[in-house]
């Protein structure tokens, strides 16, 4: 079962924090003032939350705290004398199957809050009045064909590469794959005795195949081309370097196995891409790619693993003069989001695909994928990777442009044998972005709690890496002179929000609404520099404006903002695409 979220720590944090940066995919704020003969209109938007929740994987949602307020008294307006009881009969007379949450009161200075339980159900929950939604990520959706498609192949742990083909045979199999994949089991070190089986036997063995029957994922890995098109139509990949957003340079298209797609397209990065020559002590020169040949296969291999094969959608790599962009249809699986990826436990939507390349040897130990691309791009002078996406797809961003000055300094401090590891690196990477961090800042850029946090950056400052700002709970940090000099030089700015992010923002304003910074760094699943940068250039294009100051500031759409037909239509995994070719 998911652990429960600590409401107490978290609420501390209100002094600082909007209560929407704080939640997840398993907590939600709610805020509670209905005006006089207000209260079934809350009852009824309360209901669909817990809808939407139990659709999902449960939650917890706190009743009377409002959203966009940056301070606990401003946040905090309570509940009242709102009844428990009532309103727990309410959800469970308004809900179809019933759900019965458990509700517990929570009393804070500034008022008393009521807590709601809402437990994973057995989908498909509505309302009574006929409302389906779910929970992704932050938001409620409406629970449409594709995501009740979605609930049924998860509630039921149905697996598509499992999957037997009855009339796929022996004979659609490419025995150059077959080579290919003894070759994966010898060099990377795994099971020898797998490599001395016959065809038939190694495949069983991994279980690729079930009595005379295929499963799709040995066509996946080891088809010819017929039965790919015949038995997985929608495995697709694709490769483009594009100039910019809107001008591309070169395209190619993969329908070839997985084995044979993961080196082709590997080297295919490796020849779009460069070097950085860095010169470092003892007369050395250090040679950093642009997409380490390591990061570039893990990233393709967590794509064609971990992708839904439902939709008939490709995986899309795009590489920009400063990023690489891998993007795979189907949203993040069982309760991993881009703010936890890196220490949610591993979940796997296609198990027997993922068991498979454990057992070759392609993945070195369960769970260290995501931990070694951080830390790989962070160690080469980039600024971290970042995750995006929406319930139907998943963005991986890998900067590419490298700082010669932290590479020298990472590798003088590790032939002095002080090496950082990851959690050090994403607080000084924090650093490249603000002056300061405090434990919370710094607890969002490590995934973690801030009391872990607060215990890195007492370990950074003892070792004279940072140097405090004040005392107690509050106190700020900053990065001492000598690391000033190297990760605040802001050699490059991360990567700005694409074509299909800027659409999403521009759709949204484009409808009345309002956006905090906060809203746009989720809309584009960017940094807060990021959501800066965008909206000062629409700002600059009089597509939108700013009303507001400080904590309170918001985006509203400017004057030369207009609503075409289609024109801001939301954006799925990729944009448009160049021909074939």
């Amino acid at each position: 079962m998911a652990q429960e979220p600590d409401l107490t720590a978290i609420i501390a944090r209100l002094d600082g924090s909007s209560a929407d940066a704080l939640e997840s995919d398993r907590l939600e704020f709610k805020s509670w003032e209905p005006a006089p003969g207000d209260r079934r209109r809350r009852v009824r938007a309360l209901r669909e939350s817990v809808v939407a929740m139990a659709n999902a994987s449960g939650g917890t949602i706190v009743l009377g705290v409002a959203d966009r307020k940056t301070t606990r008294a401003e946040a905090i307006h309570g509940v009242g004398d709102l009844d428990g009881d009532v309103l727990r009969r309410d959800l469970y007379d308004g809900t179809d199957p019933h759900i019965l949450v458990d509700l517990e009161s929570l009393d804070a200075p500034e008022g008393r809050l009521l807590v709601l339980r809402v437990p994973r159900g057995i989908p498909p929950h509505t309302t009574t009045d006929g409302v389906a939604r779910i929970r992704i990520g932050k938001d409620s959706k409406p629970l449409t064909g594709s995501h009740l498609a979605l609930l049924a192949s998860t509630r039921a742990g149905l697996d598509p590469t499992a999957q037997l083909m009855g009339d796929a045979e022996f004979a659609d199999l490419d025995s150059a794959q077959l080579g290919r994949l003894r070759e994966e089991i010898v060099s990377n070190g795994s099971d020898s005795g797998l490599a001395r089986l016959s065809d038939w036997r190694l495949l069983e063995a991994l279980g690729l195949a079930a009595g005379s029957d295929l499963t799709l994922a040995a066509i996946l890995l080891l088809g010819k081309p017929a039965a790919l098109a015949r038995f997985a139509p929608t495995h697709d990949f694709i490769f483009v370097r594009r100039a910019d957003d809107t001008r591309y340079e070169a395209r190619r298209d993969f329908r070839a196995p997985l084995l044979q797609t993961l080196d082709d397209a590997a080297e295919l990065i490796r020849n779009h891409t460069g070097l950085t020559t860095v010169s470092a002590s003892g007369l050395r020169d250090l040679e950093v790619p642009d997409v380490g040949p390591w990061v570039a296969r893990e990233a393709i291999l967590n794509a064609v693993t971990h992708r839904d094969y439902f939709p008939r959608q490709s995986v899309l790599v795009s590489l920009y003069p400063d990023r690489l962009e891998v993007t795979s249809p189907g949203g993040f699986p069982g309760g991993v989001t881009a703010e936890n990826v890196i220490r949610h436990p591993p979940v796997r939507r296609n198990s027997l695909l993922a068991n498979v390349f454990r057992d070759i040897g392609l993945v070195d130990r369960v769970g260290q994928g995501v931990d070694r691309i951080y830390t790989e791009l962070l160690r080469a002078g980039k600024p971290r990777p970042y995750y995006g996406g929406a319930s139907d797809f998943v963005r991986l961003t890998l900067p590419t442009r490298t700082d010669p000055e932290i590479v020298r300094f990472l590798d003088s401090e590790d032939r002095r044998g002080s090496r950082f590891g990851l959690d050090d690196l994403l607080v000084f990477d924090a650093l490249r972005e603000a002056e300061e961090i405090d434990r919370w800042s710094a607890a969002t850029a490590l995934q973690t709690d801030d009391a872990e946090a607060a215990r890195r950056l007492a370990s950074l400052r003892r070792g004279g890496h940072l140097v405090p700002q004040g005392r107690g709970r509050g106190t700020r940090y900053r990065l001492a002179e000598t690391l000033r000099r190297v990760f605040a030089r802001a050699l490059f700015e991360r990567p700005a929000a694409g074509k299909d992010e800027r659409r999403r923002v521009l759709s949204v304003l484009a409808q009345g609404e309002r956006l905090t910074n906060a809203q746009v760094r989720r809309l584009i699943a960017g940094s807060r520099n990021s959501a800066l940068i965008m909206m000062q250039t629409l700002r600059r294009e009089g597509l939108a404006a700013m009303e507001g100051t400080r904590g309170g500031a918001y985006y509203i759409a400017g004057p030369n903002l207009t609503v075409e037909a289609g024109e801001f239509a939301g954006s799925g995994p990729s944009g448009a695409l160049p021909p074939p070719g």
